[in-house]
């Protein structure tokens, strides 16, 4: 048997994330994503539907994610 191609939908869901996951992963609201981007705690987004949605090349953005986890943790003092 051959391997099936992923489909539209998974190589887009493999390549970007929205903001809506990144309020999942971090549990920030889409305020906080929208105050971090203006301090520049991510990067500039793909603007999608005239600001309505915002997505990030997931290899892109994960260094800033992961920083910002960090800020998060310490400041709600999950750290260990």
């Amino acid at each position: 048997m051959s391997q099936s191609l992923p489909s539209a939908q998974q190589e887009f869901d493999d390549t970007y994330i929205t903001s809506s996951e990144i309020g999942k992963e971090l549990n920030v609201s889409r305020a906080a994503i929208v105050q971090a981007r203006r301090k520049g705690l991510l990067p500039d987004p793909i603007v999608v539907n005239g600001a309505q949605i915002y997505i990030w090349k997931r290899a892109i953005v994960r260094p800033y994610l992961d920083a910002w986890k960090l800020m998060l943790q310490a400041r709600r003092r999950e750290l260990v």
